[in-house]
């Protein structure tokens, strides 16, 4: 019993031990909790606000936003309200920078009015343009106000400023707090600079910009106006290059300026959010094709030409795969792409610039100078670096206007070159031009010697077909007496009569030492014969053979052709006879007729002669394969055949071509009947005051 009780009295003392100790604990941490369980509340409900005493630039923003990310696209701004606010962080930079994220962004912050005049504001994002961007003010008392609501279906119209870049104006009173939540997502890059300005700082900064701008895009303008008229003055293709290059400069620049979208498409905000994708890209591509003109790199420099071709391809390559996929992506690959292209121009032109310094140097610097805006753009979206001492845009304009100078010197500059070598290239035309003619003075000597000798021939020719007359005179009468007595009807007599006769005015005319125009007729040397069908010159054409007798000459000479061949031959003489150029008129016909029994396998031939309006018609009609339309005027063409005629018959060609320049020399149209079926119908038209009419006894 006494060891029970002195176990019990001591776990008693253990017990009051361990109480007392545990007081102090339990103090301890009830006033820890109490410090801080109010913590998070109070962080919500006293965020630290921006005191505005005028404007605020984006640095002094970054210190005052706190942001959250919404990938899911659920947040609402009634999220931002209230004790049940969610939490958000403050901003990691100075100005609001997520990279490229398909997520939206809040940014929370809470300002207070500390002037005591200014009660107008403006909410100023930097940014032309965002697939969706939303601000909203909610007062102290949680009333929401909606300043700014835009999505890409949103038109320029819709903007409560009228202003290249999104403006929100908003109202606080002196001594007035607010908080503006603003949502955006962007397409592109998240990265978007802000400001609070007053309308008087507002109104300058955008005054400022518009002068830069206009006086850019007025010197751009400028430019692309001079290579206009240099591509109609001189006919260069390197300004046609150029001034598409500065044209799709100024395009980009403008979009990116929001000039484009105010102005020039300000109902198309679909197209106005892709706008940079084929802005930039015609950039890199013309930028290129420029390089590849400028600096003849297809001629001079084969691996940097492939090297250029292959980014023109990329890039359109790109833009196909990617526009519909994931533009997101392609307007990221864009942006470094551009410093790539701004790269591969610059090297091409240090690889000319090893040979042709002078030549490429002015293009060497201008690209020199766009490499630089190039690399802070690709810097600013790629890796969110900005430097502070001058912004991407500012420094665009800078190297656009050194770049523009730059080009126009340079092409200038290749035009001089081009200039003095077409000089230095006349002068020594020239010098050759000298040689050439001593050289041909000696051949003048040399050609009259070999005249004289060629004339000596001519003539010796001449005298040996002379003496071809005689033999076949005789042989003329020669054969009327053998064939006298067996063609009762003289058909054959008539044929050789006519061959031989035709035969005799050819000669006649290669003799003639001084021949009359076809028109005329031509000039016969006596041949001392009382009856040959000829008379000298000195004497009139009285018996030459009117138009009946050129016509039955021809049928007799050709008649024993056509009966080789199977094929009828028929004179129609349906029109009085009447005086004409006989040998002329000999000569179409017997092409004509030639041509006619040449190209028809079967069926017959027709002679015809016809009056009309205009005077008399010789008509030569045949069952051949027709000849009308574009293949006559093919026809007439010297030494052209038909297709169509090369398996049919030999020929070279000569045939109509010689009929259509003796018909010319005689002022004789020569046409072809197209409402044939089937032959061909080739027509001579002799006017009325070409002829004298006589009349003749019918043979």
């Amino acid at each position: 019993m006494v060891v029970r009780d002195q176990d019990t009295l001591l776990h008693r003392r253990d017990r009051s031990r361990q109480l007392r100790d545990a007081v102090p604990r339990r103090i301890w941490l009830l006033l820890i909790l109490l410090i801080t369980t109010p913590l998070a509340p109070s962080h919500a409900a006293m965020r630290e606000a921006l005191d505005l005493t005028g404007p605020a630039d984006a640095q002094t923003l970054g210190r005052y936003l706190e942001y959250t990310i919404d990938p899911a696209w659920q947040l609402k701004v009634t999220d931002f309200i209230g004790p049940s606010a969610i939490a958000l962080q403050p901003l990691p930079g100075s100005i609001p920078d997520f990279g490229y994220t398909p997520a939206r962004i809040w940014l929370r912050l809470d300002v207070r009015n500390a002037t005591t005049a200014v009660s107008d504001w403006r909410f100023f994002i930097h940014a032309n343009f965002t697939q969706q961007v939303a601000i909203y003010r909610v007062a102290s008392d949680g009333v929401v106000t909606t300043l700014l609501d835009l999505h890409e279906d949103s038109p320029y119209s819709a903007r409560p400023v009228d202003s290249p870049q999104m403006v929100a104006p908003f109202e606080l009173a002196p001594g007035e707090s607010a908080a503006l939540v603003v949502m955006y997502y962007s397409q592109g890059a998240s990265r978007l600079s802000m400001s609070v300005e007053t309308p008087g700082s507002f109104n300058e900064q955008a005054q400022i910009a518009q002068a830069k701008s206009y006086g850019l895009y007025g010197m751009m303008l400028v430019m692309i106006a001079l290579a206009t008229v240099a591509i109609v003055v001189l006919r260069q293709w390197v300004f046609a290059a150029y001034s598409c290059y500065v044209g799709s400069v100024l395009i980009y620049i403008a979009h990116a300026d929001g000039t484009a979208f105010q102005y020039i498409w300000p109902d198309l905000p679909r197209f106005n959010s892709m706008a940079s994708i084929p802005a930039g890209s015609a950039v890199m591509i013309f930028s290129c094709m420029f390089a590849i003109t400028f600096l003849q790199t297809a001629r001079q420099h084969r691996v940097m030409h492939w090297v250029l071709v292959s980014v023109i391809v990329s890039v359109l390559v790109v833009d196909v795969v990617l526009t519909l996929t994931d533009p997101q992506l392609l307007k990221r690959l864009l942006v470094v792409m551009i410093s790539l292209s701004v790269l591969a121009c610059l090297t091409a032109g240090l690889v000319a610039a090893r040979t042709r310094f002078r030549e490429v140097r002015f293009y060497v610097f201008a690209w020199c100078a766009g490499l630089i805006p190039a690399g802070l753009f690709t810097a600013r979206f790629a890796f969110g670096i900005e430097p502070s001492f001058i912004t991407a845009y500012d420094a665009v304009r800078l190297a656009v206007i050194f770049d523009a100078l730059m080009m126009g010197l340079a092409i200038f500059d290749r035009y001089n070159h081009l200039r003095q070598a077409a000089m230095e290239e006349t002068l020594a035309h020239a010098h050759r031009n000298l040689a050439l003619s001593q050289r041909l003075a000696l051949l003048e000597e040399s050609y009259q010697r070999v005249s004289a000798s060629a004339r000596q021939r001519e003539e010796s020719v001449k005298d040996a077909v002379h003496d071809l007359r005689q033999p076949m005179h005789a042989l003329r009468l020669s054969l009327r007496q053998l064939l006298s007595p067996r063609a009762d009807d003289g058909g054959d007599i008539g044929q050789v009569e006519s061959a031989l006769g035709y035969m005799e005015r050819l000669v006649a005319d290669r003799l003639a030492d001084a021949p009359q125009s076809e028109e005329g007729g031509t000039s016969s040397p006596d041949d001392g014969s009382s009856d040959g069908p000829h008379r000298s010159s000195a004497e009139d054409h009285s018996d030459e053979p009117g138009l009946h007798g050129v016509l039955r000459g021809m049928a007799d000479m050709f008649a024993g052709e056509a009966s080789a061949k199977g094929l009828g031959l028929r004179l129609v003489l349906a029109a009085p006879d009447a005086e004409v150029a006989a040998y002329p008129l000999m000569r179409v016909l017997a092409n004509l007729v030639s041509n006619a029994i040449k190209y028809t396998q079967q069926g017959r031939i027709v002679i015809a002669l016809r009056r009309d309006a205009a005077g008399y018609r010789v008509e030569v009609h045949d069952t051949g394969p027709g000849l009308s339309g574009a293949a006559f005027e093919h026809a007439l063409v010297r030494n052209q055949r038909l297709d169509r005629d090369r398996d049919m018959a030999e020929g070279s060609g000569l045939g109509l071509s010689v009929v259509k320049e003796i018909a010319d020399i005689n002022d004789w149209p020569v046409t072809s009947c197209p409402h044939r079926r089937t032959g061909a119908s080739i027509r001579i038209g002799i006017p009325a005051a070409a002829l004298q009419h006589r009349q003749r006894a019918s043979a």
